[in-house]
């Protein structure tokens, strides 16, 4: 299968470039032309893989004309990947990437002859403000209240491709939950998520004195807070059998978050106890002073939502068509996760 990649290059793209290529597919990357060397490099060792000249930014994705007329008679499946993600973003800076990136990769898709399927990384941010059972073809009015402007940018381009997407091809919409290191080797390639709860710890380990006289760390988050973490060779590992298998659908979505329920204040502790902090997690649902605290400590505010949402992501349909993902509970891999963080600073 003839495959184009949008965002290629990101700490996810550059994974399932490799399992997809590993499975005989024909690659083709859509990179900026500034950022053609490092994807040459970062996959010198592979062959069989096309480089385009491109960005999402401009109306017209390709900046070869020649190339347009060369990969519009051949690609089978559009993966796009390409977004910015930073809880702290601007409004302007998440709308102009993450929506209007969307707009014109949809109007790309019309010029595909043999198109067949079209898989879109949405987050399972989308649905912020949600609470109880949230189902897989649910999605909030982009109007509604959003804790940062990432959830809020990739729920608008969400709405955008269940209304843009030609009805002709199968739109498969991948909702990823927090994705960590790999959960072997534990390797990342920055800090965010759990990882800022990490770096907290080992701070108030310099005041040893401190912290063994406490004994208790309170924290914002609900008694039953959940945190879908999930390694990122598993994502890839279920991606690509997503994507070389796909439904027959003409729109599916995807919960893409452990089978299992994580507690937040579970998952934090068990990470306390391998960075060998004396602390104890104590709940604190504060969340009107906490912010002021994260800014204090330099750690982003928007952080509060992920630290006290209890909502729960169904996956039926994932579970029905995918029977078979690899699930390892989160203590297994932690410890790999933990030693990579301790071993590598970023």
């Amino acid at each position: 299968m003839n495959i184009l990649i949008i965002g290629g290059t990101g700490f996810i793209g550059q994974r399932l470039v490799k399992s997809l290529h590993a499975s005989g597919e024909t690659i083709h990357l859509l990179v900026r032309p500034s950022s053609l060397t490092k994807a040459q490099k970062l996959f010198s060792n592979l062959e069989n893989i096309h480089f385009l000249r491109g960005d999402i930014d401009h109306t017209d994705l390709l900046a070869d004309v020649s190339q347009a007329e060369k990969v519009t008679g051949k690609i089978e499946c559009v993966i796009h990947l390409a977004a910015t993600y930073q809880l702290e973003l601007s409004p302007s800076e998440a709308y102009l990437k993450n929506v209007i990136g969307t707009q014109n990769v949809l109007k790309f898709l019309n010029r595909l002859n043999h198109l067949k399927y079209f898989h879109y990384f949405s987050t399972y941010a989308v649905n912020q403000v949600l609470t109880g059972t949230i189902h897989e073809d649910e999605l909030i009015s982009g109007n509604s209240y959003f804790y940062d402007e990432y959830a809020r940018s990739k729920n608008h381009a969400e709405h955008l491709v269940r209304k843009l997407a030609p009805k002709e091809i199968k739109t498969i919409i991948h909702r990823p939950g927090i994705i960590i290191g790999d959960s072997k080797t534990g390797e990342r390639d920055k800090n965010d998520g759990p990882y800022y709860f990490f770096d907290f710890i080992q701070k108030t380990r310099k005041f040893e004195i401190l912290t063994k006289k406490l004994k208790v760390l309170p924290l914002p988050v609900e008694e039953e807070s959940l945190m879908p973490v999930l390694p990122v060779d598993r994502l890839i590992s279920w991606c690509t059998k997503i994507i070389l298998a796909p439904p027959s659908r003409t729109l599916t979505c995807y919960h893409l978050v452990p089978k299992n329920k994580i507690l937040t204040k579970d998952f934090l502790q068990a990470s306390i106890v391998l960075l060998k902090s004396p602390l104890k997690i104590i709940c604190v649902p504060l969340e009107k002073a906490f912010p002021v605290v994260f800014r204090f400590l330099s750690l982003p505010p928007q952080l509060v939502f992920y630290m006290k949402q209890t909502a729960h992501l169904d996956r039926s349909l994932l579970n029905q068509d995918y029977p078979d993902l690899d699930d390892p509970p989160f203590k297994d891999y932690l410890p790999n996760i933990i030693q990579e963080f301790l071993n590598k600073k970023i």
